[in-house]
């Protein structure tokens, strides 16, 4: 599966968007174990940090949490658009230097991924022709 290039928004928050979307609709349960980052890097064909940037995310958000060496569960209780609100006004909300560092983060991982496509390309036009 691959994103769409045409995006304004970075791939790690797209792949996070993705996993959103498959824990609101049921298809990973509270409880369930979340793909890994390997897993989302080959599947999304994206790095690895972008990967791991996805899963952030996500905990960042309360969607799963982590048990380190074993991997990344769905929360029991997924937030809601209300706990977001009520997290706003109790304060909760990133500190600037986590915003700027976010930013950072998301513009090394779109160089990273721009990098890895140009690689690819490279890859396939390197490649030597197999003899019959």
């Amino acid at each position: 599966m691959s994103l769409p290039k045409d995006s304004h928004m970075p791939p790690y928050r797209l792949v996070a968007d993705k996993i959103r979307q498959q824990i609101r609709s049921g298809r990973i349960k509270p409880g369930e174990r979340v793909p890994s980052s390997r897993d989302l890097e080959a599947e999304y064909k994206i790095a690895n940090m972008t990967a791991r940037s996805a899963l952030r995310v996500l905990r960042d958000e309360g969607w799963i949490y982590s048990k380190p060496g074993v991997g990344n569960f769905v929360t029991d209780t997924p937030p809601t658009a209300g706990q977001a609100a009520s997290e706003e006004v109790a304060g909760r909300m990133p500190t600037p230097e986590y915003i700027e560092l976010s930013e950072r983060l998301d513009a090394v991982n779109a160089r990273i991924d721009s990098l890895l496509a140009v690689f690819q390309q490279l890859a396939g036009v390197t490649e030597k022709p197999k003899k019959k």
